[in-house]
């Protein structure tokens, strides 16, 4: 497996990661960050939610010199949205660096980042039209950026921006690092790469990896004036901790929003016709976990990247295969399990298996959690959760002795302590970290996992090592070889009447 550490980052970026959280790169990451660091222009095609930011973000970082106050890298952006987002990735991984970075994005005074300009950066992040905006007031020079990264390049072609793209690399030195990034390839975008980066390394993820994989994905077959009734039926059932719900027009997202609304849900909309101050209040509400359910057109939608995201409706079934990878990437972020539901019309019905098709996948008719469970192939969970206490101590109690294998000398040694004395230097970890998708926003404490891994998992003591309990999820650490069990008996169901889930966590 291989870690950030074996990436050949610096102490201080590594300290940061470490910090993070992040041990294990993504794919996008894994290829594209060793063939920056060796100074190659890359073009990396991925999706959001693949890790970009530190895919590019790291090695340019690294590159930065902080005693030259010049602007020494920027990374333009298609919205203000993706800018903050990217901005705030940076600073995060450059916790340990001196080094300035600057957001700059229109909608907000020119003059306080004209500002912030002037006091130094050695980055700066923006969207094109307020980085044109800056360079035409002579506020901002390009001539020391010679690390320079398009972020979402479809995505500036489909909003008009690519001459204003090309007018900038035009600005910024010869001899610079390119790295574009895109989910798509069009024409325009395979022309720009030709005209404005050498020799470029491509590092591609499709989208099978990138999302599909990671989601539980199912449809609803139901007539369009019931759409409406149901999707409240289904949101109660499913219980999802954030949902985003894609409709096709602003119009039908104003009028879901109203019909949720009226239904006493905690809901929003996101679409062009609201202003721009009330865009960004939105989605700082639902990115702080204030508004639970986001009903929202594809465009508003860009650029949102939200952790635990945990389940992506689309109200209308959307217009390609692509739009749909996309909108459902919105989940299972980051390595962590999603659900995506699709409404479909009966005259729509062919739809799912074109996307099936297209993608690769499998799309199955929607069934409630109890029904999930009960077609779930092992019985084996439920069966042992019925257990008495008493027969749950006693395998407990055969667990242990189990444990405790005799050495050639005949001495009993834990294979379970053996274990957690290990080092990482190829062998086994000393613990195992699982997330959990409840928190104390949902009534849970620490003692209420200890009692579930315990009464539920048949764990002992010994075996659990650490738990967390955060406002909106929770880790628990256990012995390696207790993890398997541990998801297997605990993921699906109900604490204190939430239905939880386990997964292995990663980066």
């Amino acid at each position: 497996m291989t870690t950030f550490k074996d990436l050949g980052l610096s102490p201080a970026i590594q300290q940061a990661l470490d910090e993070l959280g992040f041990v294990e790169p993504s794919p996008i990451q894994e290829e594209a960050i060793p063939e920056l660091l060796a100074g190659h222009d890359v073009i990396g095609q991925a999706q959001t939610g693949t890790g970009k930011t530190a895919a590019f973000g790291l090695p340019m970082l690294q590159y930065l010199d902080p005693d030259n106050d010049e602007v020494q890298a920027i990374v333009l952006t298609p919205t203000r949205e993706l800018c903050i987002q990217v901005t705030q990735a940076l600073r995060s991984y450059a916790e340990h660096l001196d080094i300035e970075i600057v957001a700059v994005f229109g909608g907000a005074p020119i003059r306080s980042q004209q500002s912030q300009l002037r006091s130094g950066a050695h980055v700066v992040v923006a969207t094109v039209g307020r980085m044109m905006d800056l360079m035409s007031r002579r506020s901002l020079v390009l001539t020391a950026a010679r690390f320079v990264v398009l972020d979402e390049a479809d995505e500036m072609l489909d909003l008009g921006f690519i001459e204003d793209v090309e007018k900038i690399l035009r600005m910024c030195p010869s001899g610079r690092q390119t790295a574009l990034f895109s989910a798509t390839m069009p024409p325009p975008i395979k022309k720009l790469a030709e005209g404005y980066m050498y020799d470029p390394v491509t590092v591609r993820i499709t989208p099978k990896t990138l999302t599909v994989d990671a989601i539980q994905q199912a449809f609803v077959e139901v007539p369009a004036r019931e759409k409406t009734p149901r999707l409240v039926e289904l949101l109660k059932t499913e219980e999802p901790e954030q949902a985003i719900i894609f409709c096709r027009t602003k119009i039908g997202a104003s009028r879901l929003e109203k019909a949720l609304k009226d239904k006493n849900l905690d809901v929003k909309a996101l679409h062009g016709d609201m202003s721009q101050g009330s865009r960004d209040g939105v989605m700082i509400a639902f990115k702080d976990h204030r508004v639970r359910l986001l009903v929202a057109t594809d465009i508003a939608a860009r650029g949102l990247d939200v952790e635990h995201v945990t389940h992506v409706i689309n109200f209308d079934v959307p217009n390609s295969s692509e739009t749909y990878v996309h909108r459902i990437g919105r989940t299972g972020r980051v390595g962590r399990t999603g659900r995506a539901i699709t409404f479909v019309t009966p005259a729509e019905r062919d739809e799912i298996g074109r996307i099936e098709r297209d993608v690769n996948t499998k799309i199955g008719e929607w069934e409630t959690p109890e029904e999930r469970l009960e077609h779930a192939p092992p019985p084996r969970r439920r069966e042992r959760r019925e257990r008495r206490p008493r027969e749950r101590e006693r395998e407990a109690e055969a667990t242990a002795d189990s444990e405790a294998a005799p050495s050639d000398d005949g001495e009993a040694k834990p294979e379970r302590n053996g274990a957690k004395d290990r080092d990482g230097d190829g062998k086994a970890p000393k613990t195992t970290k699982l997330f959990v998708n409840r928190g104390e926003r949902s009534g849970i404490d620490e003692e209420d996992l200890r009692w579930a891994l315990r009464e539920g998992a048949v764990l002992p003591d010994d075996a659990v090592h650490d738990v967390r309990v955060l406002h909106r999820f929770s880790f628990v650490e256990v012995d390696p070889d207790q993890a398997e069990r541990t998801v297997e008996y605990l993921d699906g169901t109900k604490l204190k009447g939430k239905e939880i889930r386990l997964e292995v966590a990663k980066s």
